[in-house]
């Protein structure tokens, strides 16, 4: 971890891979040209330092496809002792098409949702960035 910045401290990039490996669903993100932003709740993993996704045809697989940057979020919190983390990733998204690559990873994310998935992406990042909450518990006034 690095320096606190006003209740949250800031995490150093393994920090960020340690705590995306412990949590299964994320959220993409990523704008139209007419400027409409889309949120798409998703299952994913980790493969290296990217984040590995399925996605059927649609939405998703069309923004990737189009090269647009997107932005993935994961967090998990814990409201009982007010903490928690959140890791953003800015990047592309790369569909990975029929290669052998993306049969290998095919099944390394669960997914939640029904239906088929058939697509495999991995978002590289451009810029990673991680806040973990500093609890308040225990300090009064």
């Amino acid at each position: 971890m690095i320096a606190a910045d006003e209740g949250f401290e800031i995490l150093d990039r393994a920090t960020c891979l340690e705590l995306l490996a412990t949590v299964q669903v994320g959220r993409l993100a990523w704008a139209t040209v007419d400027g409409r932003v889309h949120i798409r709740p998703v299952n994913y993993t980790l493969a290296g330092d990217d984040v590995i996704v399925r996605t059927r045809t649609g939405s998703i697989l069309a923004a990737a496809q189009a090269n647009v940057q997107m932005t993935f979020e994961a967090d998990h919190l814990e409201p009982g002792v007010k903490a928690g983390w959140s890791v953003l990733i800015v990047g592309t998204a790369e569909d990975l098409g029929s290669t052998a690559e993306a049969a290998g990873l095919r099944d390394s994310v669960r997914l939640w949702a029904r239906g088929t998935r058939p697509h495999v992406l991995r978002i590289h990042d451009i810029a990673r960035d991680g806040r973990m909450l500093v609890s308040t518990m225990g300090i009064h006034g």
